[in-house]
């Protein structure tokens, strides 16, 4: 039986160039058991711990997607889907312990990333990492 995401994927494929497409198409088995989304394995270096500003964060990239990594006191490192959840726009690094999204003004807390002003009416996606060695690693 076909399954939704190969007609999608097929479907996909007539309508865009097939090289743009294949990579969407990819499954778990095709990529030798990893994700085909472009995020870092677990493990992987992300970020040194001293490029993150303690009371601030950077935007990394992580295998294609960006990444926000937070410190909010020194050793403690987060990190968030920078995507706004109002309209997905990328966030701008904290600044005085805010999170501001550009593109309509939600802000977020800056350590947790809970929302503390809308529109957004969700706080942004946390992505799970560890400290280890002075690096920031996917975990």
């Amino acid at each position: 039986m076909t399954s939704r995401r190969q007609v999608l994927c097929g479907l996909a494929m007539a309508l865009v160039a097939p090289g743009a497409v294949l990579a969407a198409c990819s499954t778990d088995s095709d990529s030798g058991g990893s994700p085909s989304d472009g995020a870092v394995k677990p493990g992987g270096v992300l970020a040194k711990v001293s490029d993150v500003p303690v009371g601030g964060g950077v935007l990394v990239d992580a295998g294609g997607r960006k990444l926000l990594l937070v410190q909010p006191t020194a050793g403690t490192v987060n990190a968030f889907d920078p995507a706004c959840p109002h309209q997905g726009f990328t966030v701008s690094p904290p600044a005085g312990g805010t999170i501001v999204c550009p593109g309509h003004g939600s802000t977020f807390d800056a350590a947790s990333g809970a929302v503390t002003k809308g529109p957004a009416t969700s706080g942004l996606k946390q992505v799970p990492v560890k400290v280890s060695g002075g690096n920031v690693l996917a975990a």
